[in-house]
């Protein structure tokens, strides 16, 4: 007993000592802002709002920009100069401009400067040298624009135009007991006083008087200050100045008089502190004093104190005691800062709903967080239901909890869990649990009964209990888990059954599951009955009907039941799964509304209809209101202080006061309808961020803005940037239930409503202008606020642009200027072309003409040289014959050189003769080579000798230098002793006496295949001029310049002589300078003779090969067509000295490639392919047998002749080199002439096996004898090739017309007989039929080109060389050579 006794004392001292705290829906409650939300520090130093709305809080580590929703941070960074110079930020102010003035930490003084989001540092004009390090305390503009900084041991007056500061002369006493001097505050009072708080009293500047006065603490003078310590300074409405101190609250009441307001102990109408930080009056009439013990409210109508100090039982109390700043918006919201517990915000027009949550260490708070059901019991007092926390008493004036305990008979030390709960007519209240049955208590004695049950038809069905309601006749309904309704009669104290299966007292089954949640009684005694899954029943008692309705009967929003509720106008309204719906009595069924309504949740636990009429709801997300009249829903999040826990079903209230709860998983929220502030507007929206092409963007001189985005007007876009643009409304109120709207007008064809998204992105806009417009509005129905917007603009490519339309202008008519003078132009010409055309034609008549009579003449001419030079050979004939008879009878001396002088003569004479022979014959294409083996070296010198009595005679110098003795080759004896002749004659003739001629023969390339005869004849006669060296070739050319040698020839011996130096494949130029002489070079490609070695140049050493006589050698030009074609061998020997030797003699015949070993050999063969490989076989890497095995197995080699050459005689050695592959076997020493014939034995047999194997086309049709198909479609194609052979426009198409085919049919067939396409065999027969006429005709290139159907000479050329590897004339000389190719026997001379 007497600890019972200690314990309600301790719980009535308690009570009297707590402070009267209101919880109703005006009191001031809080929400906080801290680090968590992304404030920089919890200690708030100043709070401004700038002209934009935004709020800025100066805090201990960095300042921070605020627009409700984001904050931005701005701290100091080590060289950056564009950055916040300190982070600690002492003072804010935003002068009149709308510049936000930053005071820091030995900072200095700096202002933010928005267009570019940077902050630049204030140096004034320089004449406060500490400026750019000082701490400012405090800062304030005064009327006049001057600025005014208080700091540390100093007092500062700025003109902000010119930037001079102003020292102001503060006399400090004599004795300090703060130390050094600090001014701390400043205000401007209504008369234009400065007021100046420091540590060392206030000061007041009378700008009047000009007279600085300050006013201090004196300890025997109660109407003084009472502390020298002055923190801050406010005036309220009335004028009246207040002065916060370290001790109490001062104001004013006469100059150098002050009414101190201190703190009492135990007294509520009090500061609750004596340390006073800030002060702020409000518009309301009162006055905010910050102090080290949370806020008071002084009203200075009432004069009465109110205290405001953090409560842990209410969450929205204050969150730190100290407080260091305020900010009282216009808007109406008080902006608290504090020292550690961030920023404390109070806003009238948030509705902030209470929320009572779980503490399990207060006694007197809740002790379960899931609230599962209310029942009201007297004014102020709530009875709360909770699963696992039992039954609590909640009385709403001082907002603590009173325990109920409930003891159950089927387990005494379980605490039952309360699942629904009904206060009947007699003021019982029933309370259904979970396992345990149902209480009925008597709350007046705490009495309880329980009723479980017995298992007997007039008991309980079941202990669980899940919904509870009281009819007309006053019986109660109690629902349960799975077994129907049960109803309990309190006149007989029994109960009867209404389920699915088995009702007792009941006319009619429930047409529902027997899962009950929910239970309403309707003013007409028709009982609602909801269920989980199987929709709605209702009970009429009058006539003892039960109708069903569902989601598919009857429209209900869902079958799965949550809540039922009958509001005043007795109309039934349910909460569903998937929305709430209601019932239409007229139409018998249900109207429904969702989330596409603008339902916050479709999960609808439970409805209360308030005083006035709306449908207040509870979802898994939220509490909302219905207005019924208007069809408009208002939705409340946690920025209301609603719990963010799934609220619990049917667990809603509605008291006597017009309060509402609603319990859920974390608690429960209550509040009044009646005195929620009406939903706020937002603030104006502003643009926080853009990106283009997802990088952000910041102001630059080259950037697509060059303001901060809030402030800029414009953004210039390159063509193809994608770009974001993000924005915010400045709402301070419940920012995250702002919806947003926006549209680009030029591109949108309306707004976009995105709900609550803040971030706009556009790709692949057309170059122009855009205005990109945003508005925000808390109501989905109502968008009447102004919007923001921002001009956009996408620059076009730069061939879009001006500049370039002008360039495409200028380039259309400049074209069409050319088309048309184009136009004219090809009129003009057209004309002038057929003029010319026309002059041309007769032009060419006319010179056709004259070409005809020149060539008439030129013939007349020949004609008349022919017949005297075949009249002159018999005369000549006739003295050479004599001549030489006489020449045989032993003439000596100088009758011997007079006979052979006449001889010499004789044959100079035939020679001219011949001379004239010739020319008709070049004319007539009838000069041919007869060529024969000889020393042409000897045959020159010979010549050059018959010129020995003419330099004697003219005493010319008769010069013979050879660089050989003695060169075998094969040359026309007659055309080249002409040659020699021609010059030499030349030579002589216009030399002077005591002149020189020389003759220089030198052979070149003589180891190489085709050696060059150079040979030159020159002279020092009187020479020629340059313009005329040209044209000494030319025939019937006679030079003029010196008349003693004029007209003594015909002009036609240079012109025979290079002729037949190219019929020998040579050329001849000449060079020659007035009066110095003349120089004629012949350059003549040596043709190798054969024949005419000597037999110790054809065998090899006796040591080598045995002598052998008696074999003739055969030459290989037959083989070979000219010295391009002539076989290549390839040796392969590893002695030097005998592989040298063995090169040297068949470089006369034939190409000749060396290999050391047989290693090099076979990478030989590979790479040169020759057409013979010799090979010896003793050599080191690969010997001979295993090369000729190798180049036999591969199908790249295999074709090649290989002779192998051994010491080795033996037959087995012979056999083995056989069987490897080889073509023939020879054995050391050998007869040169027999390793010769044998290569050439090999290389005839390998071209007649090329032959054999390969394709040939057949000329002539006549010669084909078979009658086959395919011989006939042959001889037709033939036929039709040689008829159309000169005809440039044979084609694949005429010829499969001609044989009657498609070109498809003929492709196939020509390509299977021929293995050539038509086109292919069309070329094939054309270059055949050309090398055919090159061979047997005399006709040129060019002639034989137009003949065989070639459009042009060239085309035919290239055309022949990629078949024959040679060009045409090249063949052509080869040819030749060959056909007047002389046997070896010397024909005679007459």
């Amino acid at each position: 007993m007497l600890k019972l006794i200690r314990y309600s004392l301790a719980l009535c001292l308690m009570l009297s000592n707590m402070p009267h705290i209101g919880f109703a829906q005006d009191n001031i409650n809080f929400t906080s802002i801290t680090v968590k939300e992304g404030l920089s520090s919890n200690t708030v130093n100043a709070i401004v709002k700038d002209h934009n709305g935004l709020i800025w809080f100066g805090t201990t580590n960095g300042l921070s920009k605020y627009d409700g929703s984001n904050f931005t941070i701005y701290r100091h960074h080590q060289g950056d100069d564009k950055s916040l110079p300190s982070n600690e930020v002492l003072a804010l102010f935003i002068d009149h401009s709308g510049k936000l003035w930053i005071g820091t930490s030995a900072g200095g003084l700096c202002y933010y400067d928005q267009k570019l989001d940077r902050f630049k540092k204030y140096n004034g004009d320089g004449n406060w040298k500490e400026l750019p390090t000082i701490s400012a305390r405090t800062i304030l503009e005064d009327h006049n624009g001057n600025l005014w900084v208080g700091t540390y041991g100093d007092l500062r007056m700025i003109d902000l135009k010119t930037g001079r500061s102003t020292c102001l002369p503060i006399k400090l006493p004599k004795t300090t007991e703060t130390g050094s001097f600090v001014a701390i505050a400043l205000l401007e009072d209504s008369n234009y006083n400065m007021w100046v708080g420091t540590n060392n009293g206030v000061y007041c500047f009378d700008r009047h008087r000009k007279k600085l006065t300050r006013f201090a603490q004196d300890p025997a003078d109660p109407t003084t200050i009472s502390n020298n310590i002055i923190k801050s300074i406010a005036e309220d409405a009335d004028k009246n100045i207040w002065f916060g101190t370290f001790d109490g609250l001062n104001k004013q009441v006469s100059p150098g008089k002050f009414a101190v307001y201190r703190c009492i102990k135990g007294a509520t109408n009090c500061l609750s502190n004596n340390a006073v930080f800030a002060l702020t009056a409000s518009a309301d009439g009162s006055l905010w004093i910050g102090t080290e013990d949370g806020v008071n409210i002084y009203d200075l109508k009432s004069a009465q104190f109110r205290q405001l100090k953090p409560d842990p039982r209410n969450m929205f109390s204050l969150k730190s005691t100290s407080i260091r700043s305020f900010l009282i918006d216009p808007e109406g919201i008080y902006w608290v800062g504090t020292f550690g517990g961030g920023v404390s915000k109070y806003d009238k027009h948030l509705p902030l709903f209470n929320l009572k949550q779980s503490n399990p260490f207060d006694p007197y708070g809740l002790s379960a967080p899931f609230v599962t059901s209310f029942a009201e019991y007297k004014s102020e007092n709530i009875f709360v239901a909770t699963d696992g926390g039992g039954l609590k008493l909640f009385n709403s004036n001082t907002g603590l909890f009173s325990a109920y305990k409930l003891t159950s008979k089927l387990d005494k030390t379980a605490t039952p869990t309360i699942l629904s709960m009904r206060m009947d007519k007699n003021g019982k209240l029933w309370a259904g649990t979970y396992h345990h049955g149902v209480f009925c208590i008597d709350p007046r004695d705490k009495t309880f009964k329980q009723t479980t049950s017995d298992n007997t038809p007039a008991g309980l069905s079941q202990n669980n209990i899940t919904a509870i309601t009281e009819d007309k006749q006053g019986r109660v309904w109690l629902g349960t888990l799975g077994y129907g309704v049960d109803i309990y009669d309190p006149l007989t104290n029994s109960f009867s059954r209404l389920n699915r299966k088995a009702s007792i007292g009941f006319q009619h089954n429930l047409p529902l599951n027997d899962f009950i949640v929910a239970m309403a009684t309707a003013a007409n005694g028709n009982v609602w009955i909801g269920s989980t899954g199987t929709g709605i029943a209702v009970y009429r008692p009058a006539d003892g009907s039960i109708s069903h309705y569902t989601k598919a009967n009857s429209g209900l929003a869902d079958d799965i039941i949550s809540t039922l509720t009958i509001t005043k106008d007795g109309a039934l309204w349910v909460g569903t799964n998937d929305g709430i719906s209601y019932f239409d009595p007229k139409k018998n069924r249900f109207r429904s509304f969702k989330e596409i309504d603008g339902l916050t949740n479709g999960f609808v636990k439970s409805i209360i209809e308030d005083d006035a009429g709306l449908l207040w709801f509870s979802t898994d997300r939220g509490i909302g209101s219905f207005d019924r009249t208007k069809k408009k829903f208002r939705n409340f999040t946690a920025e209301n202080g609603v719990q963010q826990g799934s609220f619990m079903p049917s667990a809603a209230i509605k008291t006597s006061l017009g309060d509402l709860y609603f319990g859920g998983q974390d608690g429960f929220n209550y509040f009044n309808p009646a005195k929620l502030p009406p939903s706020s507007i937002p603030g104006r929206v502003i643009f926080s961020g853009l990106k283009v092409n997802n990088v952000p963007v910041m102001p630059a001189q080259k950037s697509p803005i060059h303001e901060q985005i809030s402030n800029a007007k414009e953004i210039m876009l390159k063509y193809g940037e994608n770009f974001s643009i993000s924005y915010v409304a400045v709402d301070y109120t419940a920012p995250k239930q702002d919806l947003y709207a926006y549209k680009l007008s030029g591109f949108d064809k309306g707004w976009n409503f995105v709900n609550r998204t803040q971030t706009a992105n556009y790709t692949n806009l057309d170059p122009g202008s855009y205005v990109f417009q945003v508005m925000a509005s808390k109501n989905e129905n109502s968008w009447n606020n102004a919007h923001s917007q921002i001009k956009i603009t996408v620059l076009p490519p730069y061939w879009r642009t001006v500049y370039a339309y002008l360039v495409y202008m200028l380039v259309a008519i400049s074209v069409l200027l050319l088309i048309r003078r184009q136009g004219i132009r090809k009129l003009r010409n057209g004309f002038e072309v057929a003029q010319e055309k026309l002059q041309a034609k007769q032009s060419i008549e006319r010179e056709r003409f004259k070409a005809e009579r020149l060539h008439e003449v030129d013939q007349v001419k020949i004609k008349i040289l022919t017949d005297l030079s075949h009249e002159f050979r018999t005369p000549i004939s006739l003295i050479l014959a004599p001549v030489e008879k006489l020449m045989t009878r032993g003439f000596e001396g100088d009758d011997f050189g007079q006979l052979n002088m006449i001889k010499r003569n004789a044959k100079r004479l035939l020679n001219l003769v011949n001379e004239l022979l010739d020319f008709r014959k070049m004319e007539e294409r009838e000069l041919k080579l007869n060529l024969t083996p000889g020393d042409i070296i000897r045959f020159i010198i010979e010549c050059s000798e018959s010129f020995r009595d003419i330099a004697d005679k003219k005493q010319i110098t008769l010069n013979v230098e050879s660089s050989q003795k003695v060169w075998i080759t094969q040359f026309d004896y007659d055309k080249m002793e002409r040659v020699i002749f021609n010059l030499l004659s030349n030579a002589f003739k216009f030399t002077p006496g005591g002149g020189c001629v020389t003759i220089k023969i030198d052979i070149c390339d003589a180891d190489k295949q085709q050696p060059i005869l150079n040979l030159i004849v020159s002279d020092t006669g009187i020479g020629i001029d340059e313009s005329d060296v040209v044209k000494v070739f030319d025939r019937f050319y006679q030079s003029r310049q010196n008349g003693s040698v004029m007209n003594q020839g015909t002009g036609i011996g240079l012109s025979i002589t290079k002729e037949f130096v190219e019929l020998h494949g040579g050329n001849i130029s000449a060079k020659s300078a007035r009066e110095k002489g003349s120089d004629f070079m012949i350059i003549l490609p040596l043709v190798p003779a054969i024949a005419f070695y000597e037999e110790q140049d054809i065998i090899l050493e006796q040591a080598c090969f045995p002598h052998e006589e008696g074999i003739e050698t055969r030459p290989f030009e037959d083989l070979t067509e000219g010295a391009s074609n002539m076989a290549t061998i390839l040796l392969v020997e590893d002695n030097d000295d005998f592989r040298h030797y063995l090169a040297n003699h068949l470089k006369h015949y034939f190409q000749v490639l060396e290999a050391a070993d047989g290693k090099q050999g076979w990478q030989k063969a590979l790479s040169a392919h020759p057409d013979l490989i010799v090979s010896d076989v003793g050599m080191p890497y690969l010997n001979g047998i295993e090369l000729s095995k190798k180049i036999k197995s591969d199908k790249r080699t295999c074709h090649i002749p290989v002779i192998l050459l051994t010491a080795m005689a033996k037959e087995e050695e012979q056999l083995k080199g056989l069987r490897s592959g080889a073509n023939d076997y020879l054995t050391k020493p050998f007869n040169f002439q027999i390793l010769y014939t044998k290569i050439c034995n090999l290389l005839i047999m390998s071209n007649s096996l090329k032959e054999t194997y390969s394709k040939h086309i057949q000329f002539k049709v006549s010669q084909i004898e078979t009658e086959s198909a395919d011989v006939k479609l042959m001889n037709k194609i033939m036929e039709c090739i040689e008829n159309g052979l000169n005809d440039p426009e044979l084609s694949v198409e005429k010829l499969s017309k001609y044989v009657g085919m498609s070109r498809g049919s003929l492709y196939n067939k020509l390509l299977e007989l021929s293995g050539y396409t038509p086109v292919e065999y069309i070329r094939q027969v054309k270059l055949e039929k050309a090398a055919s006429l090159l061979e047997t005709s005399d006709y040129n290139v060019a002639q034989i080109a137009y003949m065989t159907g070639f459009g042009t000479p060239s085309y035919f050329s290239r055309t022949f060389k990629s078949k024959y590897g040679v060009l045409p004339s090249e063949y052509l000389s080869n040819k030749r050579i060959q056909r007047y190719k002389p046997s070896f026997s010397s024909a005679a001379v007459i």
